[in-house]
């Protein structure tokens, strides 16, 4: 048996708190794995143009003028780990892939109006291993490229995200994100009057001299010290984003993380109790006056020792399921690497060779 030398590809043109998520995947890859971070070279005076080029839209033909330069990678086993597939890159080199054995392909996002763009990335090279993070996507997935994906969920580094103190959440009630404008309203005047604190999203852009990881880290202190978490699925918030499925998001398993009594619509996905058991989220009807809204705010708030409680309980029995640890575990499972002894060893030479 061979231990296979592996390699993640890191694009640093990436920026935004969200792609802390995925620096955090990457980082656990390489701890788990020993591989060795590659970044992607940015194209000189080009390199902001394959973002403005993106795959799957109408300008993504004007990408064949960058070709430039060529780039290689050498890994028996190569990991690209993309928030979607208009991330991608490497159709802007030649040949980057001749020295690569065994590639692996992991897709945050697989959205249907994505699939052109997921088409050209998977046409871009000989994928071994195809993954999407949403269990329904699959079969859309499956029917539109003709190949077999497979579902890995998301997660989160634990360590970043580990509860505080009961005594030292001083965040009261908290929304993230996307949000419902009538809700985000009545629990603003409930706070307001009781005196509480009500964190929320209130800038639409990012520094561009703050890194994904400092966005990232100072995001998940906010939840880690926060009572209530109010969350709702993709399709209620944002309709048309999705259509055929209901896809589990970072935020569940970030506030699941942070300790955060969550509140709103849990995703309509089979597998989210198993992943954070039942009744995991207080069940909330959007559609309540205000007036039984503020009922809504005053019953949790009165009942949030009880359901504090609760969420310890819960985070002990399901929270080693959330970590990227498990992720990348499993993702190795599914590529034929086994460790043995404290080494991964390929023991399915039909994956890997």
């Amino acid at each position: 048996m061979t231990l296979p030398h592996h390699a993640i590809l890191v694009n640093p043109s990436l920026l935004g708190f969200e792609y802390g998520m995925l620096d955090d995947f990457q980082d656990e890859i390489a701890r788990i794995t020993g591989a060795a971070l590659v970044e992607i070279p940015q194209q000189g005076d080009f390199r902001n143009l394959g973002r403005k080029f993106p795959i799957g839209t109408r300008y993504a033909g004007l990408r064949r003028f960058l070709r430039s330069r060529s780039f290689s990678v050498s890994a028996d086993v190569l990991w690209a780990v993309m928030m979607g597939p208009e991330n991608w890159m490497l159709d802007l080199y030649r040949d980057w892939d001749r020295k690569v054995g065994f590639k692996i392909l992991y897709l945050f996002d697989t959205m249907e109006r994505q699939i052109p763009a997921i088409r050209k990335v998977l046409k871009s090279c000989k994928w071994d291993l195809t993954i999407t993070s949403f269990s329904g996507a699959v079969p859309h997935l499956e029917e539109e490229t003709q190949r077999k994906w497979h579902c890995v969920a998301q997660g989160v580094k634990l360590d970043r995200f580990r509860p505080a103190g009961e005594n030292v959440r001083m965040i009261d009630f908290c929304s993230y994100g996307r949000r419902l404008g009538r809700i985000h309203a009545s629990l603003k005047r409930f706070c307001e009057q009781a005196g509480l604190h009500y964190d929320y999203t209130t800038a639409a852009g990012l520094r561009p001299d703050t890194t994904p990881q400092e966005h990232y880290t100072l995001y998940a202190w906010h939840l880690k010290h926060a009572i209530f978490n109010l969350c709702w699925p993709v399709e209620l918030t944002t309709p048309g984003r999705v259509q055929s499925f209901s896809p589990i998001t970072c935020r569940w398993f970030e506030a699941a993380a942070a300790g955060n009594v969550i509140v709103g619509k849990a995703p309509r996905d089979t597998g989210f109790a198993e992943l954070f058991g039942p009744d995991a989220i207080v069940d909330m009807n959007p559609e309540l006056s205000d007036v039984d809204l503020q009922t809504v705010w005053q019953k949790l708030w009165d009942a949030r020792c009880a359901l504090l409680e609760a969420v310890r309980q819960r985070y002990r029995v399901y929270s080693a399921e959330w970590s990227w640890e498990a992720r990348v575990r499993r993702m190795l499972n599914l590529a034929g690497v086994e460790e043995t002894a404290g080494q991964l060893q390929i023991v399915n030479s039909g994956h890997i060779g």
